[in-house]
């Protein structure tokens, strides 16, 4: 999906906000809503967690909304460079034994193998808006909050091959060795929430719910052989490479609940956790097309099953002295709900487990994940060096949900170390502005033990052995009003 399209999706949904979150999301340039990675919820950068009271709490933690006083709008943009270079191994090579007549095999067949292996390289500049609306009522202890977001999605195209560009004994390979498992891809979760707050102000104790409609949309396009392997040409020498095309998306809902303390009178050491729901508390089943080329041609009607995670948080903020704030929070991850993306025919089930499908006529294709559960850690610490202005810097560490064995260069993700520096600062006694960059480094990783080509049947794809490694570039900025 195009970043144009995903925006003016976003911009439909925002109308059915306030219009004080309309009047201030109105001027989102077109290509605002790209996100990067699975889980993107990168707006805030350091004031986007539990204990914070800010309009991202609609998000991070409905009960946070309960320790703010007026009135808040605030729009954010995030935009990220993203780069990841993967290598190939000659053990990720996937024969089916008929990729010539007589079958001559990868170490026959040099075009196969110097066309399937190698360096395949990305580097993709996506952006991601977050816009959020909180008011107590004029002094009320009820806090409502509106947001638009998109705390789930991603956006990739990977360089071509310039080596294959006019082949003829191997025109797929111009997309790279890559391609099996990945040509081009995009999703996006955009979420319309709507949060409600209530403070016991005695107790200095708030609690918050929140609802969501989710609208998830997913395409998808690589090099697929209906055997799963990566052959180039058929028996006879006939080309074999094909290609496969899914273009899906549906409504969920979703919910989300917290609470937040003020443990000191003063307000100097806040504490606040929340659970946020899988979409549609569950799996989602996601409408549209699949196709194969040349196998399946055309637009067949296919539903794309899959289950996103329910994230849990925590965060404490301690104000140690009236210019210093030392900040901690994390978050608990269930990517172990993530255990396959099927697409199957409208309206039936996946019957997918950690050995692939059974032979269902139903399933058209099973791409296994086997995720775990992650975690990330993040402290941090504020300095206001005038009353006005705010420095933050964080440091970070975040566990990966991919198992070594389920690596591919569409999901690839590993152990992140993350850094952010930012500032905030108040132009007048009602305008905010902050920006923040954040630097994570995934550690590198070389699979020798891809599981993909050992499933059987539509479960099977090729090897993703190789080298992997990544780094991201996360710029935010961010407007806020208070009234």
């Amino acid at each position: 999906m195009s970043s144009t399209r995903a925006s003016i999706r976003l911009l439909r949904l925002l109308r059915l906000l306030p219009l004080p979150v309309l009047a201030v999301t109105a001027a989102l340039p077109e290509e605002s809503a790209r996100a990067s990675g699975f889980l993107t919820d990168q707006f805030g950068a350091d004031q986007g967690q539990p204990a914070q009271a800010n309009a991202y709490s609609v998000y991070f933690n409905p009960g946070a909304m309960a320790g703010m006083h007026g009135s808040d709008i605030t729009v954010d943009g995030v935009l990220a460079a993203r780069s990841l270079d993967y290598n190939r191994s000659a053990s990720a090579l996937s024969y089916s034994g008929l990729q010539a007549n007589p079958p001559t095999g990868p170490v026959g067949d040099p075009v196969y193998t110097a066309s399937n292996t190698g360096q395949a390289h990305l580097f993709n500049v996506l952006s991601a808006p977050y816009a959020g609306f909180v008011t107590d009522f004029g002094g009320s202890k009820w806090r409502l909050g509106v947001a638009a977001y998109i705390p789930f999605g991603g956006e990739l195209s990977w360089g071509k091959n310039s080596a294959y560009a006019n082949s003829v004994s191997a025109p797929g390979a111009y997309d790279g060795p890559q391609r099996w498992s990945t040509i081009s891809a995009s999703t996006s979760s955009i979420y319309s929430t709507v949060a409600l707050a209530y403070r016991f102000e005695k107790a200095r104790l708030g609690i918050g719910l929140s609802g969501s409609v989710i609208d998830t949309s997913l395409q998808d396009t690589r090099a697929r052989n209906v055997d799963g392997s990566d052959d180039i040409l058929g028996p006879g020498g006939i080309l074999k490479e094909g290609r496969s095309y899914l273009d899906v998306s549906g409504v969920q809902i979703g919910a989300a609940a917290g609470i937040y303390w003020e443990a000191t009178a003063d307000g100097a050491l806040r504490l606040g956790a929340s659970y946020t729901s899988q979409p549609n508390f569950g799996t989602m089943r996601l409408k549209g097309n699949f196709s194969i080329d040349p196998a399946s041609p055309g637009n067949n009607a296919a539903d794309l099953v899959q289950g996103y995670p329910d994230v849990i948080r925590w965060g404490a903020a301690w104000r140690v002295r009236p210019d210093t704030e030392v900040r901690l929070d994390g978050n608990w991850q269930r990517w172990s709900q993530f255990k396959y993306q099927c697409i199957v025919d409208p309206g039936a089930s996946c019957d997918a487990n950690s050995q692939g499908v059974s032979t269902s006529d139903n399933v058209k294709l099973d791409l296994p994940r086997d995720f775990k559960d992650s975690f990330k850690v993040r402290l941090g610490v504020a300095y206001w060096v005038a009353p006005e202005t705010e420095l933050f810097a964080s440091a970070a560490w975040e566990s990966p949900p991919t198992n070594k064995s389920h690596e591919d260069p569409l999901i690839f993700d590993s152990t992140r170390l993350e850094g952010t520096l930012g500032v905030r600062h108040a132009f007048t006694r009602h305008l905010y502005a902050s920006l923040s960059y954040t630097y994570y480094y995934l550690l590198p990783l070389t699979v020798n033990d891809s599981a993909y080509y050992n499933y059987p049947g539509v479960s099977r794809s090729p090897s993703a052995n190789g080298s992997y490694s990544s780094e991201l570039y996360i710029f935010d900025g961010a407007v806020s009003y208070r009234f």
